[in-house]
């Protein structure tokens, strides 16, 4: 029998406050990762990573992208090239810079769980749900995007719990804070509204996440719907499984 070979993820991580640069072992050992951020280990329990900041590419410019945020991310990717088994990308928005970077890596490389909308399209002849973090910028980088006009949009980023959760990270579970039970019920409350009658999402075949925090609550999606769902985080579990 051969030797189990143990792989190790590779994330792209937004130049954020929040972000943090090393090993599974090296950010276990700092203890003040956000909860449930995509760089937090415990989210991805056994599977080791490495984590590095894309420089330049903050949460406004990896939108655009601009060419700082696009010089970020690749340089990004080719410090985590060939050290790695899968390299993703930390903020779904890094799907805007994919034309710059596939093809650079000798690693396989996702930048985003917005890659899975062709797919969707394919799975079913309904309007394909995409729960993303601020739905305007995202209207316009997919207006282009084959079938857009069957894309139905759904925000979390304007919810008071969920906007604590990236502004005021010192606030978690305190007085006054925010906590993760808070964001699952608001984000309960979002979906049952989007798949009522006159919902956004009433129609949906399928749901596809762009924002990165949103796979951890996988629970609070099921409470509300069976529907298939895909996303980057639980993609990139089983593809190193």
């Amino acid at each position: 029998m051969g030797t189990n070979k143990e792989p190790v993820l590779g994330i792209i991580q937004l130049d954020s406050a929040h972000a943090m640069e090393g090993s599974s072992a090296e950010l276990i050992e700092r203890n003040d990762l956000m909860p449930f951020s995509i760089g937090d280990p415990s989210l991805w329990r056994h599977l080791p990573l490495q984590s590095v900041i894309a420089k330049g590419a903050d949460s406004g410019a990896n939108k655009v992208p601009t060419p700082e945020a696009v010089s970020g991310i690749l340089d990004a990717a080719a410090r985590l090239d060939a050290q790695v088994q899968l390299i993703i990308g930390g903020c779904g928005y890094m799907w805007a810079s994919r034309k710059h970077l596939y093809g650079r890596t000798s690693t396989a490389t996702l930048t985003s769980g917005l890659e899975f909308l062709s797919l969707a399209l394919r799975m079913t002849n309904k309007p394909v749900g995409i729960i993303t973090w601020d739905a305007e910028p995202l209207v316009s980088l997919l207006e282009d995007h084959p079938g857009s006009e069957r894309f139905r949009f759904l925000n979390v980023g304007d919810l008071t719990e969920w906007s604590k959760s990236w502004t005021c990270l010192s606030a978690y579970q305190k007085p006054g804070g925010w906590t993760k039970e808070r964001m699952a019920q608001q984000f309960a409350d979002r979906l049952a509204e989007a798949f009522a009658d006159r919902g956004v999402l009433k129609d949906v075949g399928i749901l596809v996440i762009e924002c990165m925090i949103v796979p951890d609550f996988r629970e609070t999606i099921r409470s509300i719907t069976s529907l298939p769902v895909l996303d980057l985080i639980h993609f990139a579990k089983a593809a190193l499984k």
